[in-house]
């Protein structure tokens, strides 16, 4: 098995293409789950709510930003 420390002396690039090769044999591997009924109504709810005013979308940036400033 492969070290972390060979791992990392790796370049970004490799590094990255790595990290994905692991993630699409998660990803294939594993099983696909359906959303609870609870969860579909949540995320209806709110797909609503943002159709009837989309202007209070907050953008991810400005979530990351609010956050870095609690922490």
């Amino acid at each position: 098995m492969t070290e972390i420390k060979n791992i990392l002396k790796l370049s970004v690039n490799e590094r990255i293409h790595l990290v994905q090769t692991i993630w699409d044999s998660i990803a294939s591997e594993t099983e696909v789950s359906e959303i609870s009924e609870e969860h579909k109504k949540i995320l209806d709810q709110r797909l609503e709510a943002h159709k009837k005013n989309p202007k209070e979308t907050v953008s991810w940036n400005e979530v990351k930003k609010s956050v870095k400033k609690i922490l």
